[in-house]
């Protein structure tokens, strides 16, 4: 047997059955505007000009920029390419193949922006504009499907084995340890409460592992802004945001042994559902200074989005062996898990500034500052579970260690011709991890045709993002570790009408 098991007696549960982690603290914080097409077309920089309604997100002085009552609606599709390796990261060394890359294609669409703009004018007093807006921006797009394939040592049973350690069967969770030791993928050979897997005695072995995970979902805002513009000399402007996220994973995972290098292994597969929903509240306020005809300056300040979210999760195992009697299988369906809590988002900072060229055009730029290690899980807001709390510390700990802060920075222009918009854009979004200096990059172009009544503009933008995953959590063993590189490419289309 391996004594690597008994290892695990002291980091006990270190990661629950089902729990949330950093990743997910991350998920909801790392946020970028994803709204207007006209916005995107120019890297999402639209903030220190105002008159478009993806301000009302960024800097909610930008109402004040509205002349003319406006209504907007924004379609967007999206496409992704996602190469996958599995890649292992072993406690000794053990020889294993270079694994293939698996690329997987998934397009999609989505509406990134539906909004209303009412402004009143008056032309005789100091508040030249005033103006009330509510409508949709989208700030996140969690769509993404992968697949990976190949060859590492050690297995998921590993992790059943380790979250069982120490507990009587009928104390096993209902989820992961309990399904194992039904479905015979552990089991307890000396009736010590310290579980054997098929791998002890091969702990080396190559395994083949396969996963396909499909997740989508999106984090969008609802912006109820108030604002107006002093003298035509200064916006201000505030809005209160409503998030609303919705996070969904269906991943089947696989393991087998074709070529027969661990006795009694035969097959595993592993299921695993959730669906997240939940919104919040948040607040914004701004303000633009006109400091000179062709030059504003603008600063805006988010406090954190207080979200309560709720899971539903639900698992299922099946493990097949052959311990001499020919072959066996068997499977076990998890019941419905759900779990409510909450967390708290970072402050932002924003400053805006943009120079006008006459009615030639502009460049603008926006710059943000964001603490990601900020983020903060509350579990225990409806619970005196004790075991709750200890997990909530345990995880906001991990989000203060892994977690850094950083800046991003957006910047873009316009070239006006006539009733034409020609635009161009970037975007680099800082690393939000205190490991490694790698920054992401989203370049950006788009056009557009303006009218009194109507306009119509297009919006392109292009990144690709690389971030590891893994499939499972375990301390003490063998880490599978899958390199992802995403490609993503949005197209937005925006009809507005000046009412």
């Amino acid at each position: 047997m391996r004594n690597s098991v008994l290892l695990f007696a002291l980091v006990t549960l270190m990661f629950p059955v089902f729990g949330q982690n950093a990743a997910d603290a991350l998920r909801y914080s790392y946020l970028r505007p994803m709204s207007t097409a006209r916005s995107v077309g120019v890297g999402g920089s639209m903030a220190a000009l105002g008159g478009d309604f993806s301000s009302l997100s960024v800097n909610p002085a930008g109402i004040g920029g509205f002349w003319k009552s406006e209504v907007t609606f924004t379609p967007s599709y999206s496409f992704l390419n996602t190469r996958s390796n599995l890649k292992s990261f072993p406690m000794s060394s053990v020889f294993t193949p270079e694994n293939p890359t698996n690329e997987e294609l998934s397009n999609h669409f989505s509406i990134n922006n539906l909004g209303l703009v009412i402004t009143n004018r008056n032309n005789r007093g100091n508040w030249k504009t005033t103006s009330f807006g509510i409508g949709l921006n989208k700030w996140a797009d969690y769509r993404e499907d992968f697949f990976y394939q190949g060859f590492s040592p050690g297995s998921i049973a590993d992790r059943f084995a380790a979250l069982a350690f120490g507990l009587h069967p009928d104390d096993l969770d209902d989820f992961e340890a309990g399904p194992a030791f039904e479905t015979g993928a552990i089991y307890d050979v000396d009736d010590d409460f310290i579980y054997e897997t098929d791998f002890d005695f091969d702990p080396d072995e190559l395994v083949h592992r396969q996963q396909l995970v499909d997740q989508r979902g999106y984090y969008n805002e609802l912006a109820i802004s108030f604002g107006g513009n002093y003298k035509d000399l200064l916006l201000i402007g505030a809005t209160v945001g409503v998030p609303f996220i919705y996070y969904n994973y269906d991943k089947q995972y696989v393991e087998d042994d074709p070529e027969n290098r661990v006795a009694a292994f035969e097959t595993l597969s592993f299921s695993e559902f959730l669906r997240t929903e939940g919104s919040g509240i948040n607040f914004k306020v701004g303000a633009i200074a006109k400091v000179h005809k062709m030059f504003r300056i603008g600063a805006a300040v988010h406090s954190p989005s207080f979200v309560k979210l709720n899971d539903r999760y639900s698992n299922e195992l099946s493990y097949s062996f052959n311990a001499g009697n020919g072959p066996e299988e068997y499977s076990k369906e998890s019941p419905e898990g759900e779990f409510e809590y909450k967390i708290t988002t970072p402050w932002r900072a924003v400053g805006n500034i943009a120079a006008i060229f006459n009615e030639n055009g502009f460049l603008t730029a926006d710059i943000e500052f964001v603490d990601y290690s900020a983020a903060r899980f509350n579990f225990t807001y409806s619970s005196d579970n004790l075991s709750d709390r200890e997990y909530q510390e345990e995880v906001n700990e991990e989000i203060k260690s892994l977690y850094q802060s950083t800046v991003n920075l957006r910047i873009g222009g316009e070239f006006v011709l006539d009733a034409f918009r020609f635009r161009a854009g970037y975007q680099r979004l800082g690393n939000p991890f205190t490991s490694g200096n790698d920054a992401r990059s989203v370049y950006s172009g788009g056009l557009g045709i303006r009218g009194n009544k109507a306009y119509l503009d297009l919006g392109f933008a292009f990144g690709t993002a690389s971030l590891g995953y893994q499939p499972y959590l375990i301390r003490d063993a063998y880490q599978q570790v899958v390199d992802n590189k995403t490609d993503r490419a949005q197209v937005s289309a925006t009809v507005g009408f000046k009412l």
